[in-house]
């Protein structure tokens, strides 16, 4: 009866001790992965998840790599995209700032081109007026010769 005792004792203590190391055999890999799950939610994506458990488990680990692995090739297109965006954004301001320049330029070198013309067509004016003056006053004098002389001139 006492050894029968001390076997099941034996036998209830193995169980345990061979379930404990088992739990742990499982357990430790499936913590390790969730460690790198967190690590890699914080922005870690180099994360390798690789286990060589030879089971499921490194199934698993592999299928999270590769879920790293693309969210950081996702990530570096994402930033590759934005600094294209960035620098074509930045040429096309630099254009349209030379463009808007060149504008403006033009805009003052036409508006002085007619202030110009608007001063030359003012003197012009001013020296039609000044000889409409002189021709009339040339009429008046012809008149009054002609008056005195009887209509007749020369």
């Amino acid at each position: 009866n006492f050894t029968y005792y001390n076997i099941l004792g034996f036998l209830v203590a193995f169980i345990f001790l061979f379930g404990v190391a088992m739990g742990k055999n499982f357990s430790n890999p499936i913590e390790e992965i969730l460690k790198k799950a967190e690590d890699t939610n914080k922005g870690n994506l180099k994360n390798d998840f690789n286990l060589k458990t030879k089971d499921e488990i490194e199934e698993l680990g592999k299928v999270f790599s590769k879920i790293a692995r693309d969210f950081q090739k996702t990530k570096e297109e994402i930033e590759t995209l934005k600094k294209t965006a960035e620098i074509k954004f930045k040429t096309k301001t630099l254009l349209s700032e030379q463009i808007i320049r060149a504008l403006e330029e033009k805009i003052k070198n036409r508006t002085s081109d007619l202030e110009k013309a608007s001063k030359d067509l003012e003197a012009l004016q001013n020296k039609s007026i000044a000889k409409d003056k002189w021709s009339n006053g040339l009429k008046n004098r012809i008149s009054k010769l002609s008056s005195k002389k009887g209509g007749k001139i020369g």
